[in-house]
């Protein structure tokens, strides 16, 4: 018996076989979705403490559903994460019969090192950056304030700052992907290095304001290195680049 070919790839999956089969996606994905809310309610009093600590070490709730609220909030965030492996496994079977063998070897790396890069970016917000700025901002209280920070207003401050570090962290992988598409060249991106690192400071200068000493050094500089990662991420692609067109070339 020969090997069972996928009808979407044939084009022979009729249009309503592609809808149930969607419905199905969805779902899978609505109920994966509800298990990991499910799983974000436990964790989520550990996060917010743990935020917390690292951060004001107390916050206050001004409203009777505050606290409730922004557990729900936090728990529907944290399930999407903990259950994003499965939804991205569902998502990509429906997708991926459809695409060419070329797209398949390149979205899928692309888009787990995407995923891969926005957490550790999420990650670092939690653990590095909002704690490093907070307290910087709490420099600016005079011996007379006393500062009560709301449980919502921590939060909103928390998701604001993890999606900037989410983008962020994108960068080696913008630079790798600019570079296969012959778009830029790691000799471009190290010529430009001074300017990446004013470019640097100058955000952490805006995000960071007051004390220049500690938080620009300390944040300004891993994203430096995170800048000079990316050229040299470049350079292995598009040295990759180079030795595919030579055999291109000789095999002509």
């Amino acid at each position: 018996m020969g090997e069972r070919i996928d009808p979407r790839q044939t084009g022979e999956m009729p249009f309503l076989a592609h809808l149930e089969e969607l419905r199905s996606v969805l779902w899978h994905t609505v109920i994966a979705c509800v298990v990991g809310a499910i799983g974000g309610w436990v964790l989520a009093p550990r996060v917010l403490e743990g935020l917390i600590r690292r951060t004001v070490g107390h916050a206050v709730v001004l409203t009777p559903l505050e606290a409730f609220n922004e557990r729900f909030k936090l728990a529907l965030l944290i399930g999407l994460v903990l259950v994003l492996p499965y939804v991205f496994y569902r998502l990509w079977n429906f997708v991926v019969p459809g695409l060419l063998h070329r797209e398949r070897a390149m979205i899928l790396p692309m888009a787990l090192a995407s995923a891969v890069l926005f957490l550790a970016g999420v990650w670092a917000a939690y653990g590095y950056v909002v704690p490093l700025v907070v307290h910087t901002l709490s420099a600016f209280l005079t011996p007379s304030m006393t500062a009560q920070i709301r449980v919502s207003d921590l939060l909103g401050f928390f998701y604001n700052l993890a999606v900037a570090c989410g983008l962020v962290f994108q960068l080696p992988l913008v630079t790798m992907t600019l570079t296969a598409l012959g778009i830029t060249t790691p000799e471009f991106l190290l010529r430009q290095w001074r300017f990446a690192i004013v470019g640097v400071f100058l955000v952490t200068a805006i995000m960071t304001p007051g004390d220049v000493v500690t938080a620009q050094i300390v944040m300004g500089f891993p994203m430096v290195a995170l800048y000079f990662l990316s050229v040299a991420l470049s350079w292995l692609v598009a040295r990759r680049r180079r030795a595919e067109s030579m055999k291109e070339v000789e095999g002509a």
